[in-house]
């Protein structure tokens, strides 16, 4: 062991190369920024701290010299620029290629920046909440806007994406409140959840015929989005997709679309149709609805289509989540072969009296919350679940049950019933024909299961 210990202080002394480089201080402060050492000669750049931010122009160097040695500079560096909300311009030498997560995140007074095109990469929400970020300049070797980039740069209005762009990820520009029109790249494949999210100003956007999917909730509250091109390619179509785009008034579904994630166009106030394009293998409309194109799921319909009494085709087995979220003109439902009802399918209708059929095996969670013109529900002793929330602030006042199900707490997701005290009665159908009836106080046991308790 002595003797390691010698070899070791021996090449120390005699100022082996490793050693020396290890003995180097690897962060240091130059003209008010911030280094850290990250590779021979190469450096990453921030802010000196908290407390001492940059203001007005920001002029990042290509070089540094510290300590006698000169340093490139090739990184922004992870929450480098966060928060400094003083800076009015930023230069960014042709020397860096990575722009990491957060670098100019709430850099408020930016207006225009422009990325070299030497940058290769930049990170997670690097611009979010630059709220007065106007004009953009990205490099054009990016091929994917990255999660968050754009978040809640209200004051951005249009934007030119790079031509090898492939995908718009997660809230890219959520929020864009100003943005007014954008036209997708050819190679872009996806679009993210949330993308465009509550982008209210947005009246245009072109879709490239690469595109194959769209994520939950992409353009949803894009209120001013009137018409919208589904290309010919697109393969999937995920839940709340087009959620709250108050204008759009129709929409027609493409051949090659494939697979459809619960019902895109929940809360479309001003749909009345939607349309599924010749040869479509998968999907089909019958009265103004959608469905699966063996007619056995019903997957949307569309908020202002006059459905009066509406009766389910009987090859439909299943209502999928959210397919009549918030329509406005249905009066009663009728159905025979539904085993299962999706989430919230029913959610805010005004339906005054409902028919279950003798085949339903499952309602999941808020079914039929908030209908609050139903007041009566048959449940078929087929059921074997009804989830949380289902019948919540229905004014209900019979709700009638097969002596199996009452007696399986299981069957209940917590809070299937809101407390009722306006005199809502259970009738307990009995295995042997005959039927009794209880209030909320005589049924102990169930309590819990059933309601909210009150407070």
């Amino acid at each position: 062991m002595r003797n390691l210990k010698k070899i070791f202080l021996g090449l120390l002394m005699a100022g082996l190369p490793g050693i020396s480089a290890m003995a180097q201080k690897a962060v240091f402060v130059e003209k008010g920024l911030k280094y850290e050492v990250i590779g021979e000669g190469q450096v990453k750049v921030m802010k000196v701290s908290d407390d001492k931010k940059p203001k007005g122009r920001l002029n990042i160097p290509s070089t540094v010299k510290h300590d006698g040695k000169t340093y490139t500079v090739t990184t922004i560096d992870s929450w480098g620029f966060f928060g400094c909300r003083d800076i009015t311009d930023i230069v960014i030498p042709e020397t860096v290629t990575k722009v990491d997560i957060w670098a100019f995140t709430s850099c408020e007074q930016i207006k225009t920046i422009k990325f070299p095109n030497t940058v290769k990469q930049i990170g997670y929400a690097v611009l979010e909440s630059c709220t007065n970020l106007q004009q953009v300049q990205l490099p054009a070797g990016l091929t994917e806007i990255n999660d968050r980039l754009f978040q809640e740069c209200t004051s951005l209005q249009s934007i030119t994406l790079p031509a090898g762009i492939t995908a718009i990820k997660e809230s890219a520009f959520s929020k864009c409140t100003s943005l007014k029109s954008i036209k997708l790249p050819p190679k872009v494949a996806t679009i993210g959840n949330w993308a465009f999210h509550d982008c209210e100003s947005l009246e245009n956007i072109e879709l490239p015929s690469s595109l194959q999917s769209i994520g939950v909730n992409a353009f949803s509250s894009c209120s001013s989005l009137k018409s919208i091109n589904l290309p010919e390619g697109l393969l999937d179509l995920s839940t709340n997709a087009f959620e709250h785009c108050n204008a759009l008034e129709s929409i027609v579904l493409p051949a090659s679309l494939n697979h459809i994630q619960g019902n895109p166009f929940t809360s479309c106030k001003a749909l009345k149709e939607i349309k599924v394009a010749p040869g479509n293998q998968h999907f089909t409309t019958k009265d103004g609805v959608l469905f699966t194109k063996d007619m056995t799921q019903l997957v949307a319909c569309p908020l202002n289509l006059d459905l009066g009494d509406y009766v389910v085709p009987a090859t439909v087995t299943v209502i999928a989540p959210y397919a009549f979220f918030y329509c406005n003109h249905i009066k009663s439902l009728k159905m025979t072969g539904v085993e299962r009802i999706g989430e919230s399918a029913f959610y805010y209708c005004p339906i005054e009296s409902v028919d279950l059929g003798t085949k339903l095996k499952v309602l999941e969670n808020g079914a039929f919350y908030n209908c609050s013109k139903l007041t009566q529900v048959y449940l078929p002793s087929t059921v074997e679940m009804i989830g949380r929330n289902n019948f919540d602030f229905c004014n209900l006042k019979l709700v009638s049950l097969s002596e199996r199900l009452s007696k399986n707490e299981n069957a209940f997701n917590n809070f299937s019933f809101d407390y009722n005290d306006s005199g809502l009665r259970f009738e307990i159908r009995l295995e042997n024909g005959g039927t009794k009836t209880l209030t909320y106080d005589q049924i102990p046991d169930l309590k819990s299961k059933l309601f909210y308790e009150p407070f």
